[in-house]
């Protein structure tokens, strides 16, 4: 047991200098910069350089190994809370005022599936038509509505964490890694937004700030596409576990609607 806690904490560790310390850290180094450079002298890091060689001797090394290490982890907090931000506007109803601009978002997104259908010759389902003004948020309800679809009303959110909980390991593994590369890239575009706010001071963080934040929606934007077709693939392929977990035979000629329902019924406890 004991390397097993060695390996484990030596592994959190890594992560932990990975994820927070050195992001932050960066971002602490930006802020130096934008305190002792300005705008007027943004490129002058020579400055900084002999600013810090002068008083680096003068203050105690563990206060300064201290202050970095609350500053960093502080940032990195407040980057995760941006990401998460993020996210929920990707994922979720816009509410309040929010609410008109959603709707024309979704009513252009709507011309342009209606376009490529027409380019396509196909006469789409109404059910996949985009009904949220995001990309990342319209991939994760297609995700349900397909499910639905094809399964005649099966419940994704019902259904999915009792799956979870069945599939092996070898399974797990790529949703885990998806999910993971997802939660990094929302982190990502915390950091972003978070440089931008620094270049309020200093504008060559405005230029990090618009990078780092494309680097994560293009991140996220490929993250959510893996995740909800590894999600949809493991329902495909192992609905049969949960059927048979639940005491209901497998059907041979098709999922009918009313073992749908009495599956909804079951794990919602008839709510």
């Amino acid at each position: 047991m004991n390397p097993f806690l060695s390996s484990l904490s030596g592994k959190l560790a890594e992560r932990w200098v990975a994820t927070l310390v050195l992001p932050g850290a960066l971002f602490i180094a930006a802020v130096v910069c934008a305190v002792r450079l300005g705008h007027r002298s943004a490129f002058d890091l020579a400055s900084v350089t002999g600013w810090i060689v002068r008083e680096a001797p003068r203050l105690p090394l563990a206060a300064v190994a201290v202050f970095l290490l609350v500053g960093a982890t502080a940032a990195a907090m407040a980057a995760q809370a941006v990401g998460s931000l993020a996210e929920a506007v990707w994922t979720r109803p816009w509410r309040g005022p929010a609410r008109l601009l959603a709707r024309g978002l979704v009513a252009l997104r709507g011309r342009l599936f209606d376009r490529a259908a027409a380019r396509a010759g196909v006469d789409p389902v109404a059910a996949y038509r985009p009904r949220h003004p995001a990309w990342i948020g319209e991939r994760f309800r297609l995700l349900n509505a397909r499910i639905a679809g094809q399964y005649h009303g099966l419940d994704l959110g019902l259904v999915w964490p009792r799956l979870w909980l069945l599939v092996p390991e070898t399974v797990r593994t790529p949703v885990q890694a998806a999910e993971s590369q997802f939660r990094s890239a929302t982190r990502l575009v915390g950091w972003g937004v978070l440089y931008l706010g620094l270049g309020i001071h200093w504008y060559p963080a405005v230029l990090l700030g618009i990078g780092t934040v494309a680097l994560g929606w293009s991140r996220a934007r490929s993250a959510a596409a893996t995740l909800t077709t590894l999600i949809e693939a493991t329902v495909d392929t192992h609905l049969d576990t949960i059927l048979t977990a639940l005491g209901h035979t497998v059907p041979t000629v098709g999922f009918t609607a009313e073992l749908a329902r009495r599956i909804n019924d079951r794990l919602a406890k008839g709510d």
